[in-house]
């Protein structure tokens, strides 16, 4: 008897989703080709990046293994590479025989001599289209360069000056079909079409939306009315007590300042960005379909991290708060039962996760865990508690540590040192540090060993110091 021939798999990434904002979690923005993924698929509802920062979490994603383990930890020469020997997902499928592709943003920088992407059936390294946003800005009579503000932030070699993006939108002037998510998007669609029949296919399509430059074709980026938006939780929050990172953080000094009118235009344009994030994946979807392929295709969407999105006074990433470290997630294959998934999961499963549900053995060193019994039973246990790090943006710089229990989320500053708790279920949007509170003391006790435990087993270079 022949052997059942191996599944394919689809992925489907996205760039600082806001997973709140998407239709499968409620919110606002008309996304049907992710409603209609999410209605057939499994829907993690508790689902954490490795690390709120695209260079160090992609990684994780292909490895299975924390940043602190793969050694990728953030931007800057000598911190954003792999150490040597790390094996990615993509090349073991690759190896096992699949007819692999991917298209779009990669951020995954490999040590000296090991990259692999010349051997791929397709490969398409991404870029930002920053300077096609300076261009329409122009045309569009728009200040030239006031996407950027000027920050400097802590490295581990002192102060760093750099530019930081800020959500100032401009419209792309050219047809729709030529922005370079759309492109994209129909490299994947035309990859997956064009895929030999005898042989597995394994392809993932990574546009940049809704990562800024904020350059949106119409009708995406009129959809939401600036003068409709309500701010979001804590805009004005007064971070002067908050641990240093967070005070000192990219994403508050870019912004700071800002008067709501600016706010409101850029909250308005990113669901805009995130619908037409959705088309692109749409575009992939449909191709997926018309392949005939679609029921032997598990396909995967994620996020490599969120958004802040002015909720605290924030933009972008590099913070301990959900909306910057809780993507979407969604499963959907043979076996997968469709539904909820209230279990806690990770960016370092989703590799383990696939070679299991392909029956292949995991990447070696792998330190993520394979949900596969949650995905084909929503009533299966999960873990205790989920993990995520941080370890500066550029060269190093501020570095925490979090604990997510079923209820409760603790983090470990480095640089303090210092410790924040939240009770998830009564301060949802994280404002209320309950770290100092006698009423938390022991719940507060337990997250601070489970994470001591976790950094230990896992090898962290960072020691968590004993505050009691």
């Amino acid at each position: 008897m022949t052997s059942p021939k191996p599944p394919n798999l689809l992925v489907l990434l996205c760039d600082q989703l806001q997973r709140d904002a998407i239709g499968p979690y409620g919110g606002p923005v008309p996304t049907p080709h992710w409603d209609r993924l999410a209605s057939e698929s499994a829907v993690f509802e508790r689902f954490y990046c490795a690390t709120p920062l695209c260079v160090p979490t992609r990684p994780s994603m292909m490895t299975g293994r924390w940043p602190h383990a793969h050694g990728s930890i953030s931007f800057g020469e000598g911190y954003a590479t792999m150490n040597p020997g790390e094996e990615l997902l993509i090349d073991r499928l690759h190896d096992a025989g699949w007819h692999v592709g991917y298209s779009g943003i990669w951020h995954i920088n490999r040590a000296e001599g090991e990259d692999r992407t010349e051997q791929y059936a397709r490969f398409d390294r991404g870029r930002f289209p920053y300077a096609e946003h300076e261009q329409m800005m122009a045309e569009q009579g728009l200040e030239a360069g006031s996407r950027r503000a000027s920050i400097r932030t802590r490295t581990d070699e002192g102060r760093h000056e750099w530019g930081f993006s800020t959500p100032v939108p401009a419209e792309w002037t050219r047809p729709a079909d030529e922005h370079p998510d759309m492109v994209r998007a129909r490299a994947i669609a035309d990859f997956i079409l064009d895929a030999p029949s005898d042989r597995p296919f394994a392809a993932w399509c990574s546009p940049g939306a809704p990562h800024p430059p904020i350059l949106v074709p119409e009708p995406w980026l009129s959809m939401f009315d600036p003068e409709e938006m309500e701010p979001p939780p804590g805009l004005d929050f007064d971070a002067s007590g908050m641990p240093e990172a967070i005070r000192d953080a990219p994403g508050r000094q870019a912004v700071e300042g800002w008067t709501w009118e600016q706010w409101a235009r850029g909250i308005a344009c990113y669901p805009g960005f995130v619908a037409f994030a959705d088309a692109c994946h749409g575009i992939v979807l449909d191709a997926l379909e018309r392949s005939g392929r679609a029921d032997e295709t598990p396909t995967v969407m994620t996020g490599d991290h969120g958004e802040m999105l002015g909720a605290m006074g924030l933009y972008q990433k590099g913070v301990p708060y959900d909306r910057a470290g809780r993507p979407a997630c969604m499963m959907r294959g043979p076996g997968i039962e469709p539904g909820r998934r209230p279990q806690l999961a990770s960016h370092v499963d989703l590799a383990p996760t696939i070679l299991d549900l392909f029956s292949q053995e995991p990447p070696s060193g792998v330190q993520g865990e394979s949900p596969a019994p949650i995905l084909r039973d929503a009533a299966a246990p999960g873990r205790d508690c989920a993990f995520v790090e941080f370890n500066g943006y550029i060269q190093g710089g501020y570095h925490w540590r979090a604990a997510v229990s079923e209820r409760h989320k603790y983090v470990y500053h480095a640089d303090g040192p210092a410790e924040q708790l939240f009770d998830l279920a009564e301060d949802p949007d994280e404002l209320h540090n309950a770290a100092g509170a006698p009423d938390h003391e022991s719940t507060l006790r337990q997250m601070r060993s489970a994470l001591r435990e976790w950094m230990m087993r896992t090898g962290d270079f960072l020691t968590l110091t004993d505050h009691g």
